[in-house]
């Protein structure tokens, strides 16, 4: 069985109910920022890397295919007696393998993080999808319930306010409210 509610304060169960609307709004406002932002990350890995890195990958290899062209050409035009060794054209060629593989492994990363994320991302929008469900449906019916028990509280202190019997104030018994025990609530509502 269940203990009487301790209430001191029927303003108490109103500001309660404010502040569980203004949470609410502030809420439903952060799911959707949420779901924004989440929106943006996926775009930005399916759609702006997905592209970036294979435009990169093209770029390198065509820069590793005249850095080698550079060296070939140098590399012909030595004479036996000539000191130059194409140095450079080497550097170039090494710097183009090394961005070559960048970019190798950038297109890699991106494919398996495009899964990665949208498993993630499906995941995390079935989690916001259950507080936005609460927020929806679960919450209106507390802050209804919330201002049903208000209502019923107003109802109880009017009619155990004093009332004015042959000149002198009296408090209102249960029985000058017309409920045995005082109450005229169903058995539902506040206890």
């Amino acid at each position: 069985m269940s203990s009487p509610a301790q209430i001191t304060s029927i303003d108490a169960v109103r500001h309660f109910k404010l502040a569980l609307e203004e949470f609410q709004a502030e809420a439903r406002e952060a799911v959707t920022q949420l779901l924004l932002e989440m929106r943006r990350a996926v775009d930005w890995i399916e759609h702006d890397r997905a592209r970036y890195w294979p435009r990169e990958m093209q770029r390198a290899s065509d820069a590793l295919l005249q850095a080698r062209n550079d060296l070939e050409r140098c590399e012909m035009s030595l004479r036996a007696e000539d000191k130059r060794s194409c140095y450079e054209q080497k550097l170039a060629v090494e710097k183009a393998k090394r961005r070559m593989r960048l970019t190798e492994d950038k297109v890699r990363a991106v494919r398996r993080w495009r899964l990665a994320v949208q498993r993630e991302a499906d995941d995390f929008h079935g989690r916001l999808s259950k507080l936005a469900s609460c927020l929806d449906m679960d919450l209106p019916r507390a802050l209804a319930t919330l201002e049903r028990m208000a209502a019923a509280l107003d109802r109880y202190t009017e009619r155990a306010l004093p009332v004015e019997t042959n000149g002198t104030m009296d408090s209102a018994t249960p029985a000058a409210t017309g409920v045995p025990g005082g109450d005229s609530r169903s058995e539902g509502e506040i206890s």
